[in-house]
């Protein structure tokens, strides 16, 4: 038997509905893509910044962990030490740069490939091949992202004042060196990367770190920043971190002791 009490609303729902016009459609496809935008802009800087950092700090640690291990394989003589060549994609130190927040630690490998260094979260920042290695005459260059979706080691290369160290943690120790000066250059301008940049000095006795990004922050790579660090001095690993670095970096004293 038929409810004629309720034919009213089974015709209501049976009303079609209107049909969305195309500005409507248009309007609501702005409104989603402006939230996958925002979205997209605050998951970028937590993701860099909190979740590709404390990895870098674990793998850090671990590194450090396993070269205390097998120092006794490395005896200091007296003289500071080069690091040995290695092998490309290979990770052979870590930099420090209290200056890039106090805890900064990020691996260096071989290599300046985007793919398999400079966008790899357990890499990061690259060595120019070309160039000298820690604790040898010369450039010791090094490039990381400043901005991105995947690492940027030298997001905070702004931060650098004159006098401020940084110190790069090999299997033989801490290599200390301090910041000179901060230039910005055209991306075709490779003599940054020479054995002996545009500093004062004496070639083929002085060492320089040599750290290049993109610039500027966030918008873009027309230009490159490039920052000097002069050589200060050497740590064997049987000696720990150097002081300076442990008061620096507070959580360093834990793992040291």
């Amino acid at each position: 038997m038929l409810d004629s009490a309720a034919t009213p609303g089974r015709r209501a729902r049976r009303r079609r509905r209107a049909r969305l016009s195309p500005l409507t459609v248009i309007g609501e496809l702005l409104l989603l893509g402006g939230l996958g935008v925002f979205g997209y802009m605050v998951w970028q800087p937590w993701h860099t910044g909190v979740v590709v950092t404390g990895k870098q700090k674990e793998l850090s640690a671990l590194d450090s962990a396993e070269w205390e291990r097998a120092a006794a394989q490395r005896p200091y003589t007296g003289t500071v030490p080069v690091t040995p060549v290695p092998a490309e994609l290979d990770v052979f130190a870590i930099l420090h740069v209290p200056s890039f927040g106090t805890t900064f630690a990020n691996r260096i490998a071989e290599g300046t490939d985007y793919n398999l260094v400079l966008n790899d979260m357990e890499r990061g920042i690259g060595h120019y091949p070309t160039t000298q290695m820690p604790g040898e005459p010369g450039n010791f260059a090094i490039a990381s992202h400043r901005s991105g979706p995947f690492i940027n080691g030298f997001r905070e290369i702004m931060n650098l004042r004159v006098g401020d160290p940084l110190f790069v943690e090999t299997a033989d120790g801490w290599y200390t060196y301090r910041f000179r000066s901060l230039e910005y250059v055209l991306p075709d301008q490779s003599d940054v990367v020479n054995p002996f940049p545009r500093l004062e000095g004496v070639p083929g006795t002085d060492q320089i770190l040599t750290l290049t990004t993109c610039h500027p922050k966030w918008a873009g790579s027309d230009e490159r920043a490039i920052a000097y660090s002069v050589f200060e001095g050497f740590q064997p690993r049987a000696d720990g971190p150097p002081a300076e670095l442990l008061e620096l970096n507070p959580e360093l004293n834990g793992a040291a002791s």
